[in-house]
């Protein structure tokens, strides 16, 4: 796993436990997301590809209901930003 749930909580300044099982779920989701683009998981993983799961797991913890269809651009921005070179290309 790329990430685990007490860096998350760390990143998400979280002190509690009754949101672990929500925060493993957006783990799950982040690192799908991360995969579905192209960009594998390295063992250990990339920095920038680890920060990108934490940018999407903060984004959606903090906007847990949906304000549009798209992301926030400076989030979309920022994430495509640090897994463009680490995207495997096929042709």
């Amino acid at each position: 796993m790329a990430l685990s749930l007490a860096e998350a909580k760390a990143h998400l300044r979280v002190t509690f436990d009754s949101d672990d099982a929500y925060i493993e779920s957006l783990i799950d989701a982040a690192m799908d997301y991360v995969s579905a683009i192209g960009v594998g998981f390295d063992s250990p993983p990339q920095p920038a590809v680890v920060h990108a799961v934490k940018l999407l797991i903060s984004h959606w913890y903090s906007a847990r209901d949906a304000a549009g269809e798209k992301p926030s651009h400076a989030v979309q921005f920022g994430v495509d930003a640090l897994l463009a070179p680490y995207r495997e290309i096929h042709l």
